[in-house]
């Protein structure tokens, strides 16, 4: 056993067992991103019962790695903000 896996196992002990299922959660949740498959608790995604339309949406989802393109005036929102914040002070 590395010294990793060693430490990692002594943690493991001190976690109350009550705590446990969170634990094996985040495991489960760590092994599909590093096998790169969204993991749902039941397994990858096609293992599920979804329709073709949730799949393409889910698929499109993961290829998303940006800001949302969107016209906003930032100066006149944070603008508008500010007077609704503090109107009451004046």
């Amino acid at each position: 056993m590395t010294a990793l896996k060693k430490q990692a196992f002594e943690l493991l002990q001190d976690v109350p067992e009550d705590k446990m299922n969170y634990v094996i959660l985040i495991l489960k949740g760590l092994n599909g991103l590093l096998n790169n498959q969204p993991n749902f608790n039941t397994g990858s995604i096609t293992e599920l019962n979804t329709s073709d339309d949730a799949l393409k949406a889910w698929e499109g989802f993961r290829q998303y790695k940006g800001i949302i393109p969107c016209t906003i005036d930032e100066k006149a929102e944070l603008s508008k903000a500010r007077d609704e914040k503090y109107a009451r002070s004046n």
